[in-house]
């Protein structure tokens, strides 16, 4: 009895303790994020498409509402940039000062004491549903100049407690394995409560508000359905055995030969796919093939990187790159031929950093991916027809016009007419039905509220905003480029690259000019240096549950930053040596 009290006290001291830092390190960061509080440019209204629209192929504009600027301090735009930058030191520094916490929670569970429900309730759940009120009331007063703030000035007001919240919102998504809060139910609190802000705070009129909430929503709404798509047909793959087929192909016999094998796949597949859908197929073949869970995970997180890379240097490869190539930014052959060369160095100097770093040991192979079972009915012509619909996609919403998430249904539709012709009804392991029932809709969930609030930020401005400011702060065109991938590492890189468009003017930078081949290129690959920084990445860290934030920095950062980084001189390199194709 003694050691099971012993055990409730210590839960519910380490949770606090948990709790009490991340709200504290949550706090820290939102406050001095005060800084970046840009009230947007003054623009006239239209209708648009949202950011978050990332696999749409049309033409994205900005739509922002008509507002009035007013000036602030200028050291308050250093402010801004040390807020975004200080995320992941700010996650370091929580790991530290939290090393014990798994240690307690290890031995919390091997006591296997039960929960004390009412202690968890008292101590924990009710602190945190006040400080979360406490919170909304705190911005609400801020928001209609009911608090005064010394560093805030004019309509900033209105926008601090946006940008305080969001901040919040991503800060205790990144301390998910420290607060044991879901990252989903994170994801959602955040997105509806940034819009809660724009519709009590902004000044925007009842009709706007209306119309912008819907266009983003249904935007966030194509790539949630798109996803959801993906994974089901993966799903279906993955019950016929499938992957079977490409795991049985491959002959590595070391991680240093997997690893190379793994990268380079992807960097062709997703030359030519999606990248969303090239990190399920590649995830959900790594899952099926490596036993080793770390090895796994360090596999899974070089698919990320390879599939930015892959896709920075053809127009249908990524949707930043799409945009420019309607935008008339770039062409294709010149695409091609002045970002193929920088795509594959950032692929080697991603893949030669850890191939470096690995031991040349003899990878465990999935056991399960070895026996010799009995072959389902129609495994060949589920897998293929399964993985060329997916490809498939981008040619069917450049003939028909539709979205690229209606393909994907198309395809799940008819993958799932194919089962339920070769399958009795009792079979539901291969139908669509039961696919249904083994996708993760926590992975959707945490999409959709991670990128309703992102197009909350984008419909009021603050993102182009932030964009403009950083311009002014670097006097040199191509480091802006390269501090805007960095910056697509944090926020969504479509709203980015929307924004550079409207920064720069095609007559003074004229189609395929270095500074658009620059932005091409780091727009797409910027985002693998962090894991919330792409669809990608998000989608790997809802597959892989031992994922985190901090995870990702420590074990996939370097190498990434090393590919990216050789990247961006391969693109200066060709310039500098006048072998750019106009």
């Amino acid at each position: 009895m003694a050691r099971k009290f012993a055990a409730r006290i210590l839960s519910n001291q380490q949770r606090r303790r948990r709790v009490f830092l991340g709200v504290s390190l949550t706090l820290a960061l939102a406050f001095h994020a005060c800084g970046f509080v840009p009230p947007p440019a003054k623009t006239s209204e239209g209708p648009g498409m949202s950011a978050t629209s990332a696999l749409s192929t049309n033409e994205i504009t900005m739509p922002q509402e008509a507002l009035a600027t007013t000036s602030r301090p200028e050291s308050s735009r250093w402010l801004g940039m040390t807020s975004l930058t200080a995320m992941p030191l700010m996650y370091i520094a929580a790991n530290k000062g939290l090393s014990g916490s798994r240690a307690g929670k290890s031995l919390r569970r091997s006591t296997a004491a039960p929960e004390d429900v009412r202690g968890e309730v008292t101590g924990v759940v009710l602190p945190v549903l006040a400080a979360l009120a406490g919170w909304l009331a705190i911005m609400y007063g801020i928001q209609h100049s009911l608090i005064s703030v010394p560093f805030l000035t004019g309509n900033q007001y209105e926008y601090f407690p946006i940008i305080a919240t969001f901040v919040a919102g991503y800060a205790v998504i990144v301390l998910e394995e420290q607060t044991e809060i879901n990252k989903a139910a994170t994801a959602l609190v955040l997105g509806v409560l940034v819009w809660a802000l724009v519709g009590t705070g902004v000044d925007m009129s009842a009709a706007n508000f209306d119309i912008a909430i819907k266009e983003t929503l249904e935007d966030v709404s194509e790539v949630v359905f798109f996803l959801l798509g993906a994974l089901t047909i993966v799903e279906i793959m993955d019950a016929h055995k499938g992957f079977d087929i490409i795991t049985k192909a491959i002959q590595a016999k070391t991680q240093k030969e997997l690893l190379i094998i793994i990268g380079v796949l992807t960097f062709v597949l997703s030359s030519v796919l999606n990248n969303l859908t090239v990190v399920i197929v590649m995830i959900s073949l790594l899952q099926k093939l490596v036993k080793d869970e770390d090895f796994r995970m360090k596999l899974g997180g070089l698919v990320v990187v390879a599939s930015n890379a892959g896709g920075a240097w053809t127009p249908i490869g990524d949707i930043t790159t799409t945009m420019l190539y309607i935008g008339g930014q770039v062409t294709t052959v010149p695409l091609l031929a002045n970002l193929f060369v920088p795509s594959v160095l950032c692929l080697v100097g991603t893949l030669g950093y850890e191939y470096i770093q690995m031991e040349d040991k003899p990878f465990d192979r999935d056991a399960a991916s070895t026996e010799d079972d009995d072959v389902p009915n129609g495994q060949a012509v589920v897998f293929w027809g399964g993985l060329f619909g997916m490809i498939t996609v981008p040619v069917f919403t450049a003939l028909t016009q539709c979205p690229a998430w209606s393909g994907m249904m198309l395809v799940l539709g008819l993958l799932g007419l194919i089962t339920s012709l070769l399958h009795g009804p009792e079979d539901e392991k291969y139908s669509l039905k039961g696919a249904l029932t083994r996708v993760e809709v926590p992975d959707a969930l945490f999409f959709l509220g991670v990128l309703f609030a992102v197009g909350g930020l984008e419909r009021v401005g603050l993102l182009k905003e932030f964009a403009v400011q950083l311009s002014a702060l670097v006097p040199y065109d191509a480091l802006v480029a390269i501090f805007l991938g960095f910056a697509s590492a944090i926020v969504d890189n479509v709203p980015l690259v929307a924004a550079a468009q409207g920064m720069y003017d095609l007559g003074q930078h004229p189609s395929n000019d270095g500074l658009w081949n620059l932005i091409t290129y780091c727009a797409a690959t910027g985002g693998s240096l962090l894991v919330i920084g792409s669809a990608a990445g998000v989608a790997f860290m809802g597959m892989e549950r031992k994922v985190s934030f901090g995870w990702y920095v420590k074990s996939i950062g370097p190498a990434a930053l090393a590919g990216y980084f050789l990247g961006v001189a391969g693109v200066l390199g060709q310039q500098a040596l006048g072998l750019s194709v106009a």
